[in-house]
């Protein structure tokens, strides 16, 4: 009996081991996982708190005007921590191993709360108005220090759990979700390296490079990952195999920041460590936040088949602080390295293109088209600068002027693209690839040597050398680059024809397809518009007394009508409000030759009495009403097409005639000093060799009209003191005539708030949003800003004021526009108005467009600061949407208390309700 007692304790004793041991392995392994991630995702919160208390610390030494503020953090969750300490699924000798190590880290992480703590409570109690922040210091460079600590104490951490997971999990290439593990790893892996390697200064002063060249190389690597990475997906199960997608797609998100970190890296940028602590967090966020929220979610839909290892968030580290480097003076710039051209014969080939050699040219052409937008916005800078430096000719009356200045900050060299597209450019077979690389670097060296210029041309005026020299270098730069303007307008049509032909070289896949024939009767369109639009520029170059015959583009644009549905025949029509639909572009091609045949009947040799040139609506026209569309259709082709280059305004920048020099000294002038009229006349324009065209430079946002001269008191003079010459639209006048252009009208700083919160979720609503902004894109102007705050939720600035010539980058936010969280309206419009003030134009159409489904609470402070700032030119528009109108008045009272519009949105005025509002502000005429 004993005996039998015996047993049955034996037996109850193994099976009580057993249930006591029921985690698998790796299971155990990700609880700490689980743990370094949270600890990460503490402390990057941690760290965004430190990062902005000493912005405002910064702000604080230097006025002293409010107190400092800190929130409060709360105690550690220590769930985390106790689960990944209690897990049953290793070996006692190895839990005992792993546990030691989580202890040491747990315990620096309590440090860390207990330091940040002490920063707290010294703020809350002000003591560092006790000690002038000496406390405050010490405990921030502590706080720093262990921050770098913790990073190396939870990366040795991570390896040696790895170092565990591969005793319990052996790697098989044969198996497809370990070969999927690995290639994402080897991602992850990459992306951290990256980031480790970036520095992020406390000190936004730092003035330090920025290792540009590591993220260029970082980029690059990423296109073999994009490439690879979902080699496996065919062997993977749903919905794993749809969770590799989504992480393909997060490695793009990331290409694009770092694309925009590098071409962001200008000589501006170079002045602090803002751009690169802004590149920093933006990285850091989407690894974190979408990379490896996708790897997660592969482990977790990958359990059925295989247990896989979790990769904790990444923490990030404050750089140590360095003196800066001196600053050079700008030499003079040399000339860009011209590279003879290599010419080339093409032969018929005997199969279809590859898909990645067409991609590879649609690639050299949106290189092209980026570098024409920067151009511009170069063009237009430059044409604002020289009137101004007109006014500093004469050396007498220079000195009793506030200092000449120049900056181009909004001038971006595309290095990204180009150090894509020459990567890509291996598909292109030789001696096409050579000929081509060759046409696009000299196009970014001609880049590089307007972008020197403007450096030099920054020292040249910041360290007064005009007073010496009375603008002869100044002069020398501008004549230069007139020649660079030219010269890049020739090169890149040099490469566009070669592009051309090397795609003409290769047969259609399927003649047949619907894409193919459309798109060639699109394309023959484009061809003749561009002859009409060079005959425009002839015309007014007059190097012809002959307006351009458009017979045959008016025929084109019945044609391409008549045939829409032969054309098309096969292809899926969405309807204008999805943006996959081929019809719409095709449709808009169409109608827009027939009004470009219409505007050149019209056109008209530049007049004395003009502030804007006539090739200017027919430069804005063709890239965003032809081009534009055309290059839409050619995306949604999948590939099957190729795209076209846009045309520069080379009458946008005209030279000053110098023999007429501004104020000369008069007998009885009063002397410098004594207060005194100005009345400059305007500088006469000259385009070099070209008859003489006057020009009025676009208005310089936020820049101080001033006409008068005191020692007292010495205002900067710009160009656009003159007057601001702009007039409201009266929206009360019935029959008005609506165009879809914005020619004409006041550069734009609009704000759009938007209401994204779940309510709009709903067939009416949001894709009515979208589709109301997406029907301004195309009429943007390189000097029109658009803004977009959030207030779903915590409100939040998704969209920094962004130029026109950005259009795309503009659409991308919209598409990513989804529904979700709750209205908070109050705080919505408070960060709507702080941005719209931070970009004020003068005289320029300032407007917030408030867009949302229904009333919500707006506080008596909130409708005292609209009042305020309708006051002061910037309107509150309020858009409604949603099956029927609304009936509420509070929505209406806000827009009359702003000064602006208030309308319900639907089908048949989405597409022109805000152009309407971007029509707000009309150049005057003479």
């Amino acid at each position: 009996m004993k005996f039998r007692y015996l047993l049955l304790f034996v037996f109850l004793a193994k099976c009580s081991a057993a249930l006591a041991q029921n985690e698998a392995p790796v299971q155990s392994l990700n609880h700490y996982v689980t743990f370094l991630d949270k600890s990460s995702e503490v402390l990057t919160g941690r760290f965004k708190m430190l990062a902005g208390y000493q912005e405002a610390v910064s702000q604080f030494r230097e006025k002293p005007v409010s107190d400092l503020r800190l929130p409060s953090s709360g105690p550690l969750e220590e769930y985390y921590f106790k689960k990944a300490m209690t897990g049953n699924g290793l070996p006692a000798a190895e839990m005992d191993r792993l546990n030691k190590t989580a202890r040491v880290i747990w315990e620096l992480f309590n440090d860390i709360d207990v330091i940040c703590k002490q920063l707290e409570t010294h703020v809350r109690l002000k003591g560092y108005q006790n000690d002038n922040l000496k406390q405050s210091d010490e405990l921030v460079k502590k706080i720093q220090r262990m921050f770098g600590r913790f990073s190396e104490e939870k990366d040795a951490f991570y390896k040696e759990i790895q170092h565990v997971y591969r005793k319990h999990q052996p790697y098989s290439a044969a198996d497809p979700y370990l070969l999927t593990e690995k290639a994402m790893e080897q991602v992850i892996l990459s992306q951290k390296a990256l980031l480790d390697s970036l520095p992020y200064y406390l000190n936004v002063e730092s003035r330090n490079d920025w290792p540009v060249e590591t993220v260029r190389r970082s980029m690059l690597a990423d296109e073999k990952f994009l490439a690879t990475i979902d080699n496996t997906k065919p062997r993977l199960e749903y919905p794993a195999d749809d969770m590799l997608s989504a992480f393909k797609t997060a490695i793009a998100s990331l290409q694009s920041l770092k694309g925009r970190a590098i071409d962001n890296y200008t000589f501006a940028a170079k002045q602090s460590a803002a751009h690169g602590n802004e590149s920093y967090v933006l990285l850091m966020n989407q690894f974190n936040q979408d990379l490896l929220a996708f790897h997660a979610s592969f482990i977790n839909y990958s359990q059925s088949k295989r247990r896989l290892l979790y990769y904790p968030a990444f923490s990030p580290v404050f750089a140590k602080e360095k003196t800066a480097k001196a600053a050079k003076n700008a030499a003079e710039t040399a000339a860009f390295e011209d590279k003879a051209l290599l010419s080339f014969i093409t032969k018929k080939a005997g199969a279809p293109a590859p898909a990645a050699l067409i991609r590879t040219l649609n690639d050299h052409i949106e290189f092209v088209n980026e570098s024409l937008r920067q151009m511009h916005s170069l063009q237009l800078t430059l044409r604002n600068y020289q009137f101004s430096a007109e006014h500093y000719r004469d050396p007498v009356r220079s000195n009793a002027r506030a200092n000449l200045e120049y900056s181009h900050e909004n001038f971006k060299i595309p290095a990204s693209a180009y150090a894509l597209v020459v990567t890509a450019s291996a598909a292109v077979p030789e001696p096409y690839r050579a000929s081509i690389n060759r046409q696009t670097e000299v196009l970014m060296n001609v880049l590089k040597e307007m972008d020197n210029l403007s450096i030099e041309l920054i020292a040249y005026t910041s360290e007064k050398q005009y007073l010496k020299d009375q603008l002869q270098r100044s002069d020398a730069i501008l004549d230069r680059y007139l020649v660079l303007f030219d010269t890049f307008d020739k090169k890149k049509e040099q490469l566009y024809n070669d592009l051309r032909r090397i795609y003409e070289a290769y047969p259609n896949a399927d003649p047949r397809s619907s894409w193919i024939i459309s798109g060639k009767a699109l394309q023959n369109a484009m061809d003749d518009d561009r002859d009409v639009l060079f005959g425009v520029k002839a015309l007014l170059r007059q190097e012809t007394s002959q307006i351009p015959a458009t017979a045959k583009i008016e025929e084109n644009a019945q044609q391409l009508i008549a045939d829409e549905y032969q054309n098309l025949k096969g292809l899926q029509r969405y309807g204008r409000s999805n943006g996959l639909c081929p019809y719409s572009p095709y449709e808009d091609l169409a109608a827009n030759s027939a009004r470009f045949a219409e505007l050149t009947k019209k056109v008209k040799n530049a007049s004395s009495g003009s502030n804007r040139h006539p090739f200017e609506a027919f430069y804005y026209f063709y890239n965003n009403e032809l081009v534009y569309q055309y290059n839409k259709f050619v995306e949604l082709s999948k590939g099957s097409l190729l795209k076209v280059v846009n045309q520069p305004d080379l009458f946008v920048f005209a030279r000053t005639d110098k023999s007429k020099t501004l104020n000369p000294a008069k007998p009885g002038q009063s002397a410098p000093g004594q207060k005194q009229e100005v009345t400059d006349p305007e500088p006469e324009i000259v385009a070099t060799g070209k008859p003489k065209n006057p020009e009025v430079p676009t208005e310089n946002p936020g820049a101080p009209a001033t006409a008068q001269v005191t020692q007292s008191k010495i205002d900067t003079v710009y160009v656009e003191r003159v007057r601001i010459d702009t007039v409201f639209v009266d929206r009360s006048i019935t029959n008005q005539q609506v165009t879809r252009s914005l020619d004409g009208f006041a550069a734009n700083n609009m704000v759009l708030l938007l209401d994204v919160s779940s309510s709009m979720n709903s067939p009416y609503k949001m894709p009515l949003l979208k589709r109301s902004i997406k029907s301004m894109l195309t009429l943007l102007r390189p000097e029109d800003q658009i803004s977009i705050v959030l207030y779903s939720g915590k409100a939040r600035v998704v969209l920094k004021p962004t130029s026109g010539s950005k259009s795309a980058e503009i659409a991308r936010m919209i598409d990513l526009l989804k529904s979700d969280g709750d209205t908070d309206g109050n705080e919505g419009i408070r960060l709507a108005y702080k941005t719209a003030n931070k970009q004020y134009i003068r005289g320029g159409n300032n407007r917030i467009i408030l867009a949302t489904d229904g009333e919500f609470p707006v506080s008596d402070e909130v409708m005292q600061m609209i009042g305020q700032n309708a006051k002061q030119d910037l309107y509150l528009t309020i858009f409604t949407f949603g099956r029927n109108a609304h009936t509420g008045q509070k929505l209406k009272k806000l827009s009359q208390i702003g000064k602006g519009s208030y309308a319900h949105v639907t089908e048949e005025s989405a597409d022109l309700q805000l152009i309407l509002e971007a029509q707000g502000k009309k150049l005057a005429t003479e």
